[in-house]
């Protein structure tokens, strides 16, 4: 008789066995808790047996019981150490080209000196290193010729009418030294020049006293050029890639004059008596002509400015011709006493 009918007949009968038992040796693993904040690699990886155990319960149910889950099935969640934000690098990057870079170098430079990284853990700045004078003597006008790779340029009147005094001062890069800045001076009759030969992690400032009736053509990649006192004569060409000009002085009755910067500001002031053909433009800024009533000033639909006319008496052919040139600036026109 099946456990069933057995169960029906005596209502006293129970079963030789727990319903639900399971059957056979085998014995239920011990879940063993792992620590909560053990690193993954020295947890133990408990190992998954599969159950084999027999469902006992009344048919149709009897039969493989269903496989239930063991503790140790529930690993920890693996930490995944969380990725640096792309700005991360981008500006990390930005900093080292900047540090390397001869621009920022020689800005750094004229405000805080170069660290020395020979001792470590102390920050040395150098001092930039001015050179002594140096006299050339000329016989009648002189033209001075200043290439430089970057560095201030200051013209100014000398008390002595046969002498062209030039001192230069080297600014160590960030990671450069002064000693590897080299300037070559040298003169063939009355022509002055000064070459700068750097590896671009310095600059070189130079103050130059001329006689008047000078011939300048002042060159620097970056900085600003400031001339003062001064009669330009002959062909003189003043250019900058990036910084500011301020002219201050005459312009002689013949020749030409150039002033030329590509990103900065143009100040040109001359006596209320002077007479040239004046050409200004900026392809971005402003053109300021105060006291000067003959210089036409016109923008064009791309935002271009122009300024031509004449400045005092000047005849037909005949005179000075001035040109003025930045490319994002400011042009301001002034008269002096």
């Amino acid at each position: 008789m099946s456990n069933q009918e057995m169960q029906f007949a005596d209502p006293d009968w129970k079963p030789t066995q727990p319903l639900g038992m399971k059957t056979g040796a085998q014995e239920q693993e011990t879940y063993n808790p792992q620590p909560i904040n053990a690193d993954l690699r020295e947890q133990h990886q408990e190992k998954i047996v599969p159950q084999q155990d027999v469902y006992a319960g009344l048919p149709p149910y009897a039969g493989t019981a269903p496989r239930q889950p063991i503790g140790g099935q529930y690993g920890q969640r693996q930490y995944r150490r969380r990725a640096r934000s792309p700005w991360f690098w981008i500006i990390l990057a930005f900093i080292i080209i900047s540090l390397m870079g001869g621009g920022f170098g020689s800005t750094f430079n004229r405000s805080f000196g170069t660290p020395d990284f020979g001792r470590m853990g102390h920050f040395h700045p150098k001092a930039a290193v001015v050179e002594p004078a140096q006299i050339f003597t000329v016989n009648s006008m002189p033209t001075v010729v200043i290439n430089g790779d970057s560095g201030n340029i200051n013209v100014h009147t000398s008390s002595d009418a046969r002498s062209v005094i030039i001192q230069d001062t080297k600014r160590p890069g960030a990671f450069g030294d002064a000693n590897d800045i080299q300037v070559a001076p040298s003169q063939n009759g009355n022509t002055i020049t000064f070459d700068v030969q750097g590896d671009g992690q310095g600059s070189v400032d130079f103050d130059v006293a001329i006689p008047q009736g000078a011939d300048l053509q002042l060159t620097t990649s970056s900085g600003d050029i400031s001339i003062g006192g001064v009669t330009l004569s002959g062909n003189s060409i003043i250019k900058t890639n990036s910084g500011d000009i301020s002219f201050n002085g005459t312009i002689a009755t013949s020749g030409t004059a150039q002033l030329t910067t590509s990103s900065g500001t143009i100040d040109f002031t001359v006596p209320a008596d002077s007479a040239f053909h004046l050409n200004a433009s900026t392809n971005s800024g402003s053109i300021d002509k105060a006291n000067f009533p003959n210089v036409k000033v016109q923008t064009n639909n791309q935002g271009s400015t122009q300024a031509t006319g004449n400045v005092g008496t000047v005849s037909q052919g005949q005179g000075a011709t001035v040109t003025l040139n930045t490319e994002s600036g400011d042009i301001n026109l002034r008269q002096g006493s």
